[in-house]
């Protein structure tokens, strides 16, 4: 019996992956079909995109998020279009043709960018393990040696998050490590970065000890050419350095975070954060004014995270 609209515009992943309904997927695409269905409506609720019944903008912002909060083979992003095709068709939607039309366009740069994923995780894994022999050899000095086993992990694990902000956020190794790059990511993305456990004061404290001791390291292997700007920059900003994190504030760019995504934003352009930025700060003059009345980080211009960094699970780097 055919389905009237009410009842298809009702059917849930599970109502749709039907014995039938699979049977006109490729064996590639019933594979992933579940797990794809889930997914990308995980991600639709997580880009504040659920609202009412799919529309082409939904559809655009939702696979342009999906490559970076989901960790699946090539194979799995070729399935994503066709699948999420049938599952609209199924539903007689309004606006089916606009929706494939959406997804047409999104499929190129959805498989492209899950490469681009793919190829940025590896470089990623190559950071650490050439972060990780660093650490191996500060740990061993008596002065990182004889820190309380909390301390030294606090040490690790600021030593990993500013290494893989310069190298791999910013592109540079560290004989092109200078004072602008590194303000720059120790008052903006450097405590998105870090768990929301490890955002407590004993870690604080800790930054501009951890920052020195990685800086004299790599000055004694010849590697930093800025190692003394880099060390007169953290002993003059210490007091920035151990207060940086306030949880207003963190709740506050987390909003606006949010905010972009579902104006699909790129967090990229600087243009567009801005102007985005602005118009948002205009719309809650309260938070604003008492953000910049109150707080001294807002002077430091931080950045918008990029998805990259707070939707995929970075490696949790082990306790020493």
């Amino acid at each position: 019996m055919e389905q009237s609209d009410a009842t298809a515009k009702s059917l849930t992943p599970a109502e749709f992956l039907t014995p039938q309904r699979l049977a006109s997927l490729s064996a590639n695409q019933q594979k992933y079909a579940a797990t794809i269905l889930a997914d990308v409506l995980h991600v639709r609720e997580t880009v504040n995109m659920a609202q009412g019944d799919w529309t082409p903008q939904q559809v655009t912002a939702t696979l342009a998020a999906l490559p970076t909060m989901v960790d699946q083979p090539h194979l799995y992003f070729v399935a994503v279009v066709p699948v999420l095709a049938a599952y609209f068709k199924a539903q007689k939607l309004a606006n089916l043709k606009a929706l494939d039309a959406a997804l047409k366009a999104a499929r190129t740069t959805l498989v492209e960018k899950h490469g681009d994923a793919a190829g940025e995780q590896e470089a990623y894994e190559g950071v650490v393990a050439l972060v990780e022999q660093w650490v191996a050899a500060m740990i061993d000095r008596s002065d990182v040696a004889n820190l309380a086993a909390g301390d030294r992990q606090n040490f690790v694990t600021i030593v990993h998050t500013t290494a893989e902000l310069m190298i791999t956020g910013k592109g540079q190794q560290p004989k092109d490590w200078d004072v602008q790059t590194l303000s720059e990511i120790m008052f903006g993305p450097f405590t998105h970065l870090l768990d929301e456990e490890d955002r407590v004061p004993a870690l604080f404290n800790l930054v501009p000890f951890a920052l020195t001791t990685l800086f004299t390291y790599l000055d004694e292997q010849n590697q930093l050419p800025a190692a003394t700007e880099l060390e007169n920059w953290v002993s003059e900003h210490h007091t920035a350095l151990v207060t940086m994190y306030d949880p207003k504030l963190e709740s506050f760019f987390e909003d606006l975070t949010t905010a972009m995504q579902a104006q699909n934003i790129d967090a990229d352009d600087a243009k567009a954060v801005d102007a985005f930025t602005q118009e948002y700060l205009r719309a809650h003059p309260t938070t604003s004014r008492e953000l910049f009345t109150t707080d001294r980080q807002l002077t430091h211009k931080k950045h918008i995270k990029q998805i990259k960094y707070s939707q995929k699970k970075r490696r949790k780097h082990r306790r020493r």
